[in-house]
């Protein structure tokens, strides 16, 4: 059969399926056309060699920000996702209902990156830095969200809300309340970012439903995950029982390594590993969501596990674990071709803590319903010890 591309050799890693082995993989059409311990390559256009390289799905980053040019914080797609390993990138509440009908035409609809949304329940989405989003309740109109959100459902995969006391005043209870309303009527999850509230951890989660999302789970700001002994609160361990998701979305202020260490003594895994990448921390500390994936292997998780963070696990939660995340047969050929750098690296946490590693995660080559996409840069100078000098 002639095949479009054929991937050689590869480490292949692809926690949907349980496969972790040698495996070549065929594309034809843009889609996945087969997956074994050898495909001949005698009749294909072209083929990528990746002896002692990972080959793994595309990568699905739950929460990022590429609403450019309209929100604050927001960048451009293509560079911090689809040329390094992300393939579908999840946008989590640059726009809201007022909005996200620019978003879908000026980035959905031109970026090659695959862009999904959790629509804001503020109507603006996050325009500004210093004016929050929600300090004026009047933005969280719950029959508006839900309208634009049925109008783009083909990108819509839930309402964000954000809980900061400087973005929502004193508002936190009925945003909340607001966005679970707009996320039943829709009958799709709701993710709240957490940390700096007025109200504690314990009365957000008490109204969370199963498979609604808590980004910056391990948040080293106040109302957070730990309580004063540096125990895992009850609500979260109650909470994470009945299916609640504990999203990291990094960010520039909003993961710490205490906080995720002590939870990982705990016992408590993050439920999704994303990158909240954004224009503030996009040259560190976050850079992009293979250095998130491997601040978790630094932690001690498995290449594997680290991988079902950044792939099956938040494929799943925004309920598409066939199409996104996988590579099964038939699925979009979105693919992430990765080196596993041994040597010295410096990660650095949202709060300036370093830890010194010696793994770290790098983009060689993405594939994009089968079209390549090389890195514009391999890894960062601040993250490999030459940073860039004034």
């Amino acid at each position: 059969m002639t095949y479009d591309l054929v991937i050689k050799n590869g480490n292949v890693i692809d926690p949907a399926q349980g496969i972790h082995a040698k495996k070549d993989i065929a594309v034809a059409g843009g889609k996945i056309a087969e997956i074994e311990d050898y495909v001949s390559d005698g009749d294909t256009h072209d083929v990528i060699e990746a002896d002692d390289l990972l080959v793994t799905p595309g990568l699905v980053d739950l929460h990022v920000h590429v609403w450019w040019g309209v929100a604050h914080l927001a960048i451009e797609a293509d560079p911090a996702c689809v040329y390094r390993g992300v393939t579908t990138a999840i946008d989590a509440g640059s726009s809201g209902s007022n909005t996200v009908a620019g978003f879908h035409r000026y980035v959905m609809d031109s970026a090659s990156t695959r862009v999904l949304a959790f629509l804001h329940i503020s109507g603006m989405g996050q325009l500004d830095n210093d004016i929050g989003e929600l300090e004026d309740i009047r933005w969280a109109r719950v029959e508006k969200a839900v309208e634009a959100a049925k109008l783009h459902s083909d990108v819509i995969v839930g309402i964000k809300v954000r809980l900061t006391e400087g973005i929502v005043g004193k508002n936190d209870m009925v945003a909340l309340d607001r966005a679970l309303e707009a996320g039943k009527e829709l009958n799709k999850p709701v993710m709240i970012h957490i940390g700096g509230s007025i109200h504690s951890f314990d009365e957000f989660l008490e109204k969370l439903r199963p498979g609604d999302i808590v980004t910056h789970s391990f948040t080293g700001n106040p109302h957070g995950i730990l309580d004063n002994n540096n125990k895992v609160i009850d609500a979260a361990w109650d909470a994470m029982k009945r299916g609640i998701i504990f999203d990291v979305g990094h960010g520039a202020g909003s993961f710490a390594f205490p906080v995720a260490e002590a939870c990982l003594e705990q016992g408590l895994d993050p439920g999704t590993v994303s990158s909240d990448v954004h224009r503030y921390n996009v040259r560190g500390p976050v850079f992009d969501l293979m250095t998130t994936l491997s601040k978790y292997i630094h932690l001690g998780y498995s290449i594997k596990d680290a991988l079902a963070f950044g792939t099956t696990k938040p494929a799943a939660a925004v309920g598409l674990p066939d199409h996104i995340g996988t590579l099964k047969v038939g699925a979009d050929a979105d693919i992430a071709v990765i080196q596993h750098r041994e040597g010295s690296v410096t990660f650095t946490d949202a709060l300036g803590n370093e830890r010194a590693g010696n793994q770290l995660l790098l983009p060689v080559e993405t594939l994009r319903k089968g079209r390549r996409f090389n890195p514009i840069h391999s890894t960062h100078p601040n993250l490999v010890g030459h940073p860039h000098t004034h």
